[in-house]
């Protein structure tokens, strides 16, 4: 009786110790967009201390709100979860495979087939067409949607059981800009040039961030979607660093580039109700391209039009070939700000630069 009574303790004993001690799975964090803040803190008002991109996975340490910390560089970053996703280890390694295996060429999307797998590992399906909206539920890698209306760089999608909006640029859908010529854009040499850097920070916004690196984070995403359009695209910078001015336009003549582009936003902290998109020129010959890329950028992003303007700036001074300053927005102005911080806003202000681009070009 007391060898019974012992064997059904260790029965016990091993499936206690079973359920209590099995293993976790470590938690991973999946980035969802190119260029993906990194921040000291869970906040917009944190350092900047890095970029991180699509596709690339970093161990969870911490949640707080809408903000993961991640184990960044030997050190502790927060990122917005709106762009990022939680997923196990061996999840995420499994999915990896299988789009190793059966990746597609999302850059094919057409409303013409209304049926289409989802290409990325997770995606959000929102009430809105914003960022801002409820989620109403995350969909998954090869789960079939039905898509029912491009609206604003957005996709109403209906799934078997409910509907909502996906961001259409994390899938380089963009019908408008297919529907102007992609060849347009083939093989141009495009410079850009994110102003300041290093040592000088530029405008200090309203909430104490820099110009330097709205100009960076610019920068990065416009090379990236006009890389998806056939362009070559070179950047003066591509890190926090300090280049003289004569030298970043000199790049522009040495690639005997197409356009040079010179990225910045603007700054009037004595009214700080100012708003809106200046676009300079120096050049007479650069008129046309000035205002293409100027209705472009109103068109998209829907600004306070602060007018095409002359001036003499050094990099417009130094560049021999087709190039324009762009002041892109008020750091001083607190509703501006929150919009630049936006990555919807920032991809209409590619998607704007884009699309001038295109008209230039074409109308040559």
């Amino acid at each position: 009786m007391r060898k019974s009574s012992q064997t059904i303790f260790y029965i016990i004993f091993f499936l206690v110790t079973l359920f209590i001690y099995q293993p976790t799975l470590a938690q991973t964090i999946y980035i969802e967009v190119d260029d993906l803040l990194v921040r000291s803190g869970p906040g917009t008002s944190y350092d900047l201390i890095g970029h991180v991109n699509e596709g690339e996975t970093y161990p969870l340490t911490d949640e707080d709100g809408d903000w993961f910390a991640i184990s960044y560089e030997n050190q502790i970053g927060w990122v917005s979860s709106e762009y990022a996703s939680k997923t196990d280890q061996t999840d995420f390694e499994q999915n990896k495979l299988e789009q190793d295996a059966t990746d597609e060429d999302i850059s094919q999307i057409d409303l013409s087939d209304p049926e289409f797998i989802i290409p990325v590992e997770t995606l959000h399906l929102r009430a809105d067409a914003t960022t801002e909206s409820d989620i109403h539920d995350v969909l998954t890698k090869g789960e079939q949607v039905t898509i029912i209306a491009e609206e604003n760089q957005w996709l109403l999608v209906e799934t078997h059981d409910n509907e909502g909006y996906i961001p259409a640029w994390l899938l380089n859908f963009n019908d408008d800009i297919k529907d102007k010529g992609p060849a347009s854009l083939l093989d141009k040499v495009i410079v850009i040039d994110p102003g300041h850097g290093g040592y000088d920070v530029g405008a200090i916004s309203i909430t104490d961030e820099y110009e330097k690196d709205y100009a960076l984070f610019t920068a990065k995403l416009l090379k990236t979607q006009l890389e998806r359009e056939g362009a070559n695209v070179y950047l003066t910078r591509d890190a926090d660093t300090h280049f003289a001015l004569s030298a970043r336009a000199t790049l522009a003549n040495y690639l005997v580039a197409d356009v040079f582009l010179s990225i910045h936003y603007n700054s009037e902290p004595q009214y700080p109700y100012a708003n809106g998109i200046n676009t300079f020129y120096r050049n007479p010959r650069d008129r046309q391209l000035a205002d293409d890329v100027h209705e472009g950028l109103l068109d998209a992003t829907g600004a306070n039009d602060r007018e095409v303007r002359v001036d003499d700036f050094q990099v417009l001074r130094v560049s021999k070939q087709p190039s324009l300053l762009l002041e892109l927005g008020f750091l001083s102005n607190e509703e501006e700000e929150q919009k630049i911080k936006s990555y919807d806003y920032q991809n209409k202000i590619s998607q704007g630069i884009i699309e001038g681009l295109q008209s230039y070009f074409t109308n040559q």
